[in-house]
């Protein structure tokens, strides 16, 4: 059973897939995101990946790396 926090992300990705219009339901994901605060006056950054805990490494690894690749062809035009 997935947990609140897994279901209320799925739910945000799937709204924003249903505004794109192109027909995709969400199956997996990784949340990858740069985080930044101010601590002692100073802005700290920091890289942050989520994935469902129920959701297996190697597929995380798998959308991760499918992410790193779609990046590499897109076309900076």
């Amino acid at each position: 059973m997935a947990s609140p926090n897994t279901d209320r992300v799925r739910a945000a990705l799937q709204a924003l897939l249903d505004e794109l219009g192109d027909g995709y339901h969400v199956s997996q994901f990784v949340v990858c995101m740069g985080l930044e605060r101010v601590f002692a006056g100073e802005i700290e950054s920091t890289s942050w990946v989520w994935s469902p805990e129920d959701q297996p490494g190697w597929m995380t690894a798998g959308l991760l790396g499918e992410g790193l690749q779609l990046l590499n062809y897109s076309d900076d035009d």
